[in-house]
Formats: C-alpha cells, sequence, structure tokens
C-alpha cells in the first residue's frame, strides 16, 4: 500500500499547544524514541516505517521479521520513494512538518496542513461528548467557568474533569484530587475542561475502527489496563476472546449493541465530515445495580492507540501481555515489540 508509518506520542501535547513549531518535552521525546518501531506491527511489507534517526536497529528488525515475517521497512527519508499514504501515530501541522523534513511528497503534506485545523477540532475531547449525547446519555458536559463545574458537581458527586487535549491518562483527574485553581487553569489554557460522571469501573476495554471514504469499519478490540489513570498495558488476546470475556459480563448482545451504534456515531461525527484513518475508543465495564453494563465511550481517540499495536501483534500470532516499563533490561521469556532504545520498553510478556 505504500503507507509511512511514524510514531510521534508527542503529537497530542502539540494539539493542545496548537502549532507546528512546537518542542517537545525531554519525556515525549524518549517516549518517541522508545517506541520508534513500534508501528511496523500495524502495517505490512510493502510499507515503510520513518525513523528520525540513523540508527535503523538492525538486529531488531532482524529477530522480528524471522519470527512473525514481512512488516514495514525502515528508512530515515522519504526522498525518492513512492508513497501512497502518511500514516502518522496522530495528525496535525506539527506532524506535517516532520513529514515535510524527511521529504514526504508535498501534495500529501499540504494536504495534512491545510486540514490541520479540522484534526486539532475533532480531536477535541468534544468528539466524545457528541458520541455519548448521540447515544442518550446526558451525564457529560463541556463547562468554561467554575460555576458550570460547581454545576455538575452538585449532579454527579463522583465526577472527572478532563482537559479538552490530553493523551494516555493525563490531564485527567478525578473530581475530588483537583482544585478550583487546577481547573480554572486548565480552562484558561485549553479554553474548557470536560466533566464526565464517575463509574465503578471492573474492566478497561476497547473498539478500534478505521474511517475511510465517508464511513467507519470495526478492525476490532483491545483489552487494557492502568496504572491510576495512566495507561499500564494491553491483554494480548484475540477479539474473540475479549468480545467473550466482556460478554460474559455486560451480555453478548449489549457489546455487539454498542459497538455498532458507536460507530454509526463516529460515522457522523468524524468520517462524513471528511476524517480519515484509524479510531480507538476506550469503553469501561461498570457495576450497575446487581449487575453489570457498558459504559460506551469513556475517550475517542482520532489517532492510533497501544490497542492498535496489541491488536497487530496478537494477528501474528503473540499472546500474553504488553508491558510499558521504564528502561532496563528485557525479561526472560519476554521479548521486545519495539527496538530498545531511549528511556522505555515496550515488552511482550509472552505465554
Amino acid at each position: 500500500m505504500n503507507r509511512v508509518f511514524l510514531f510521534n506520542p508527542e503529537n497530542d501535547i502539540a494539539l493542545a499547544a496548537g502549532r507546528q513549531n512546537f518542542t517537545p518535552p525531554k519525556a515525549a521525546v524518549q517516549m518517541a524514541l522508545s517506541g520508534a518501531t513500534l508501528p511496523w506491527w500495524l502495517g505490512d511489507s510493502d510499507d515503510y516505517l520513518l525513523l528520525s534517526d540513523g540508527d535503523m536497529r538492525r538486529e531488531w528488525f532482524a529477530e522480528v521479521v524471522e519470527r512473525f515475517g514481512g512488516g514495514p521497512r525502515p528508512v530515515v527519508s522519504l526522498n525518492g520513494l513512492e508513497v501512497a499514504e502518511l500514516s502518522p501515530w496522530g495528525r496535525s501541522a506539527y506532524t506535517a512538518r516532520l513529514f515535510r523534513k524527511a521529504g514526504a511528497p508535498e501534495p500529501l503534506v499540504r494536504r495534512d496542513m491545510e486540514r490541520a485545523d479540522f484534526y486539532r477540532s475533532l480531536s477535541h475531547r468534544r468528539t466524545a461528548m457528541r458520541v455519548l449525547h448521540g447515544l442518550g446519555f446526558d451525564s457529560v458536559t463541556e463547562a468554561a467557568c467554575l460555576d458550570d463545574v460547581r454545576r455538575f458537581a452538585s449532579r454527579f458527586p463522583d465526577f472527572y474533569v478532563k482537559a479538552p487535549w490530553s493523551s494516555s491518562g493525563r490531564g485527567v483527574f478525578r473530581g475530588r484530587d483537583i482544585s478550583e485553581a487546577q481547573v480554572a487553569g486548565i480552562i484558561r489554557r485549553q479554553g474548557s475542561v470536560m466533566l464526565e460522571r464517575g463509574y465503578d469501573g471492573v474492566q478497561d476495554f476497547a473498539a478500534l475502527y478505521y474511517a475511510r471514504g465517508g464511513d467507519v469499519a470495526f478492525h476490532g478490540y483491545s483489552m487494557f489496563f492502568t496504572g491510576g489513570a495512566a495507561y499500564g498495558g494491553n491483554l494480548l488476546l484475540t477479539d474473540e476472546e475479549i468480545a467473550r470475556r466482556i460478554g460474559e459480563m455486560a451480555g453478548a448482545a449489549r457489546l455487539a449493541e454498542v459497538r455498532c451504534e458507536v460507530g454509526r456515531l463516529l460515522a457522523e461525527t468524524a468520517a462524513a465530515p471528511g476524517y480519515e484513518g484509524p479510531l480507538g475508543v476506550d469503553m469501561l465495564v461498570y457495576r450497575s445495580g446487581d449487575g453489570f453494563d457498558i459504559a460506551p465511550c469513556i475517550e475517542v481517540n482520532l489517532r492510533y492507540t497501544m490497542g492498535f499495536v496489541a491488536h497487530g501483534a496478537v494477528e501474528r500470532g503473540v499472546r500474553g501481555r504488553m508491558t510499558v516499563t521504564s528502561g532496563g533490561d528485557i525479561p526472560a521469556g519476554a521479548f521486545a515489540l519495539s527496538a530498545p532504545a531511549g528511556g522505555f520498553r515496550f515488552i511482550a510478556e509472552v505465554r
């Protein structure tokens, strides 16, 4: 397909900043370096994987190709290559500038530049609110002042405050754990905060979709776990295994209904206006009365997620658990899902 993949997790911070000339913080640079080869699990042998440095990580590529077959070819420049599509982790004017610097075809770069404001607007957490409202939920709202926050808190004492643009659980706060001064700071920087009722959650998972040609197609499921509010890792399970586990708790019919209705609303709110690419929708099984139900839209990620990486690894036969650690050696019985570099390790603990 001649796609070019790029791991740019700092893009969410760039979206919050709202400008293409953006300098990522050191931690984001380390994450981008550490996960640079993660998109290998997303593509095919006729795709490319753009790396930002000259270290081609040959030993890691040789190992995964031997074990799992062909994947995107690593490159440090796109000059002279036949490129059909730019497939970054997330899109923005900042990302388009990275592709331009790497020699991507100018028509593709210009298209992303011209649509940068559209990508930023759609990546606002307001999109998740619109999906929830379309499903009949009134327990989420946008607040532009502290009085709005206080009114919501009086209705839902257990609630969350979310910055409009953030990622991996950052910018998400339990209402009781954040001060009014902090909330006011987010409103001042990003224009508003999103407010959502809390749930007695028992299992995080996500539905993965792709938008193309004005429509949305279901891609699969992912099941993940968190460390506090931040991402912790994924269980490497097949779609059938995940659906069975969720179905045993909340009902197979309820899961199918949520998957279809969320896909329909994503087509209306994202694909119809012109978005094309991956969509990861975080969901939650929670206790409801004497049973369980599904919170159908905790987050809408208009980008690739670790769930897509996990899904790609499972499709290649990997089973077990995927985690992110702070550096160190790869444990015995595990292997690196991304070439070891930087301050983090993306590890598959294989069963």
